[in-house]
């Protein structure tokens, strides 16, 4: 067993990288910012229940206006965030991980003749005047049919039963469907505005059953929504509107926040939550884990040095992941051994994985033929904390001969090759929070289907192992199956090179009440019906 070294005598000669970037608090070299000098926020008086009125502010890196109104193409999960108080989904995950009704409510499942069918909440309306009912869901399921969705690979056809009743045929069982549905594939739009106008048009133009309207959308600036009156919860919603207000820079996020310019702030340093909390901030977090950041190597190119199984392996051990969590992440997430956090029930405690060990990183290298490394890329979605992850990836990598170049890149680049079928050479980053239905994700992202990660290898064991959880007729069969999946992932593929788990989080304003942002362990949604502003 190898002794863990302390982050000083990690500095060499990793160090020379990352004093460099002591601006980023990385590994040592550089102390938290300090707390901005701002007043507290003030306590406000006692809470007397909802209140009708403001614009909700929120802001992330992101900017998703281009891609908020088409739901087979909403591939990202700020996107599906951004969408939510327009668009709504036939069920949603409540604080437990169980499924709840929404649009959809209730369905019934037939296992032997492969049908799920879906009873429809009446009386709602899409923005437009459309009525929702099983004509407009029947036309939102084909359109994933048509688009070639993993999720909707099953798909056979969809039969209107009656006005509010859609059954679903299947090709096979598929037990991750209902959850599914509380992303993506079941997010519904109006049918008539997307045949009218088109589904390029669609895509910035969201138009839904949700408690908010789409007004406007400026890139890079904002994107707007004002109140839904034939919203279908009647009192509902409280706010007058909600702006998005992308602002990549992390510090300029929380000085806006603690300027009171912006109501909610996500994608914050880790570092400033203490000092956030300490001030009056509310934090909300999923710390159970919400998902994996991960390598994936081009392992099914077979002119790649990362088609050996050595080199993943080598790749694996060089990476100190408890020092990135402990150094850059501040404990605000989870050493990983597998793409899934340990409380999570597709965990497997028997996958032996990768521990920190440069040493046999590098003698793996020399078994596999590169005793003196070789040179490789890294693309990623680049943002202030990737910046520092993958600039350390990088070092680590380099103290055992590999010698990685950083390929930064923009969120539309990185779309294209992550979730498009674009190659790329060398690794990619995988950062996602997962549908909970763990095979689900694997399914949709992992395993061969659609345009996803296209490079990555998929052996037909590990495949299979997903394909018999996906169908199981039980919990314990799924479990058992997802399990070995993860297994064969991590320990006999080394398909992902896995650095850690994250732990989402949200702060806001103590005014600001029931904004739902991680509440639940579905990261896509949040909660603008219920959201108000506490004057």
């Amino acid at each position: 067993m190898m002794k863990k070294k302390t982050v000083m005598s990690k500095l060499t000669p990793l160090g020379v990288v990352l004093c460099l970037l002591a601006s980023m608090a990385i590994f040592g070299c550089a102390t938290p910012s300090p707390t901005p000098s701002t007043e507290p926020a003030p306590t406000p008086p006692a809470q007397t229940g909802p209140q009708y009125g403001g614009i909700l502010k929120v802001s992330d890196i992101f900017d998703a206006g281009a891609s908020l109104g088409y739901p087979p193409k909403l591939l990202r999960v700020y996107s599906m965030r951004q969408s939510s108080p327009v668009i709504e989904s036939l069920f949603r995950i409540d604080e437990t991980g169980k499924v709840v009704p929404w649009l959809a409510t209730g369905y019934t499942s037939d296992v032997a003749a492969k049908t799920l069918t879906l009873i429809l909440r009446e009386g709602v309306k899409f923005h437009d005047g459309t009525d929702f009912n099983a004509e407009a869901v029947k036309w939102n399921l084909e359109q994933h049919i048509n688009a070639k969705r993993a999720d909707a690979a099953k798909f056979t056809s969809i039969d209107v039963l009656d006005n509010y009743t859609v059954r679903i045929n299947l090709s096979e069982w598929d037990n991750t469907i209902i959850s599914n549905m509380t992303q993506a594939l079941g997010m519904i739009i109006s049918p008539t505005a997307c045949e009218k106008n088109g589904i390029e048009w669609a895509e910035s133009n969201p138009i839904g059953t949700g408690p908010f309207e789409f007004v406007s959308w400026e890139k890079d600036v904002r994107t707007v929504f004002k109140k839904f009156d034939g919203y279908w919860q009647k009192g509902k919603p409280y706010l007058d509107g909600i702006e998005y207000i992308p602002i990549p820079d992390t510090l300029t996020r929380q000085l806006s926040l603690r300027g009171n310019e912006i109501h909610l702030a996500l994608t914050l340093d880790a570092k400033d939550l203490t000092g956030l909390e300490k001030d009056g901030f509310p934090v909300t977090r999923i710390n159970v884990g919400s998902g994996a950041v991960s390598a994936i190597p081009d392992s099914a190119n077979p002119n790649s040095p990362w088609a050996d199984v050595k080199v993943r392996q080598a790749a694996q051990h060089a990476i100190d992941s408890e020092l990135i969590v402990q150094s850059i992440l501040f404990g605000e997430a989870e050493p990983a051994n597998q793409w899934i956090y340990k409380r999570h029930w597709g965990y497997n405690p028997n996958v032996k994985g990768y521990p920190y060990n440069p040493e046999k990183a590098k003698q793996l290298l020399a078994d596999a033929g590169y005793p003196n490394g070789f040179k490789t890329k890294i693309l990623y979605r680049t943002n202030p904390r990737d910046d520092k992850i993958f600039t350390a990836v990088q070092g680590f990598l380099k103290d055992v001969g590999i010698d990685a170049e950083l390929e930064p890149t923009t969120t539309g680049r990185y779309d294209e090759v992550a979730f498009q079928g674009d190659s790329w050479e060398g690794l990619i980053m995988n950062a996602v929070s997962p549908n909970p239905d763990l095979p689900a994700a694997l399914a949709l992202r992992y395993s061969g289907g659609g345009k996803f990660f296209t490079q990555m290898l998929v052996p037909d064991d590990y495949v299979q192992a997903i394909q018999n959880a996906i169908t199981a007729p039980d919990f314990e069969t799924k479990q058992k199956y997802t399990q070995e999946a993860m297994k064969l992932m991590i320990d006999k593929y080394a398909l992902q090179v896995v650095i850690y788990c994250m732990f989402d989080y949200a702060v806001s304003q103590p005014y600001l009440h029931n904004h739902g942002y991680f509440d639940t362990p579905n990261t896509t949604a949040w909660t603008p019906e219920e959201a108000w502003l506490e004057k």
